[in-house]
């Protein structure tokens, strides 16, 4: 699994805005979408967001595509600044 961990400074009294945009179910029509979680700090105003593909290609067509640049130009009306980003190979572990 392929995908990106965003962090990002949200402006003052637009998280709950922030949150219902990053979880719009929209997203998750996009081919190889396996999953995003959302995360509120318990101070300040950020947020960080991890979003998971199936594979490599699938998150790399979703970044490219028309849609997503749409998202997050609305996004952005909503944050301090530009969100930094990490992209990677997802690994992971659940209870048995």
């Amino acid at each position: 699994m392929y995908g990106t961990v965003g962090r990002m400074k949200v402006k003052p009294g637009k998280m709950q805005d922030v949150r219902d945009n990053m979880l719009d179910p929209q997203g998750a029509s996009a081919k190889g979408f396996r999953g995003l979680h959302f995360l509120v700090a318990d101070e300040g105003n950020e947020a960080v967001v991890a979003v998971i593909f199936e594979d490599k290609d699938s998150y790399t067509a979703m970044v490219h595509d028309p849609k997503t640049d749409e998202n997050f130009g609305k996004l952005m009306t909503m944050l301090e600044g530009e969100p930094s980003w990490t992209d990677g190979e997802w690994h992971s572990s659940s209870p048995a």
